[in-house]
C-alpha cells in the first residue's frame, strides 16, 4: 500500500466526509468486480456505464499517466489497497449547525491537519440547536466550540452572580 500512497492522496483529496467515502468505496468495489470481465478492453472502458462518469474519468487519468496497473492481479491489488487507504484514514466526529460546503470542510481539514499532524475524514452530524461554532470528537478527545455552550456557560455566570447579590 506505501508504494501508491502519494497517488491515494491525491486521488482521494476531495473525500473529506464519511459519505463521500462511502461512495468512493463503493465505485472502488464496483471498479474491482470488472477488473476480470470485458476481455482486452482497458479498466475505464470496462466500467463505463457500471461506475459514475466522474470516477471514471479518474480511472482514465490514472491509466493515461500510467499509475494504476494494467495487469487484472496488480490492478486488484491496487484497488484494494485503495479501499484499505480510505478504510484506515482518522475519524473525526463532527457536529455543526449547518452541512458544511466542500470549500469549508476543505480548510477544517487543513486547519486539523495543522493541529494534528494527520489527514481525517469527518463524520458530520447537523444539529442545529448548537447555534453556530463546532463539536469536535477525536481519538478520546471532545471538544465543545459551540456558541450554546458559551451561552449556557454566560447564563450560568450570571445566574450564580444573581444569587450572591440576593445573599
Amino acid at each position: 500500500m506505501e508504494k501508491w500512497e502519494e497517488i491515494f492522496d491525491s486521488i482521494t483529496k476531495d473525500v473529506k466526509t464519511t459519505n463521500q467515502r462511502d461512495a468512493f468505496l463503493e465505485q472502488v468495489e464496483e471498479t474491482s468486480r470488472w477488473i476480470y470481465k470485458g476481455g482486452k478492453k482497458t479498466l475505464s472502458e470496462k466500467i463505463k456505464g457500471a461506475v459514475s462518469e466522474e470516477f471514471r474519468k479518474l480511472v482514465v487519468d490514472l491509466e493515461t499517466s500510467s499509475q494504476i496497473p494494467t495487469g487484472g492481479a496488480e490492478a486488484k491489488e491496487f484497488l484494494g489497497d485503495l479501499e484499505e487507504y480510505l478504510n484506515k484514514s482518522t475519524l473525526v466526529k463532527l457536529t455543526l449547525a449547518f452541512f458544511p460546503s466542500q470549500d469549508f470542510l476543505e480548510k477544517l481539514s487543513v486547519w486539523f491537519k495543522k493541529q494534528t499532524g494527520k489527514g481525517a475524514i469527518f463524520d458530520v452530524q447537523v444539529k442545529e440547536e448548537i447555534i453556530a461554532g463546532c463539536l469536535f470528537e477525536y481519538a478520546g478527545e471532545y471538544r465543545d466550540y459551540s456558541l450554546a455552550s458559551k451561552l449556557d456557560d454566560a447564563l450560568e455566570k450570571e445566574l450564580e452572580e444573581a444569587k450572591l447579590v440576593k445573599l
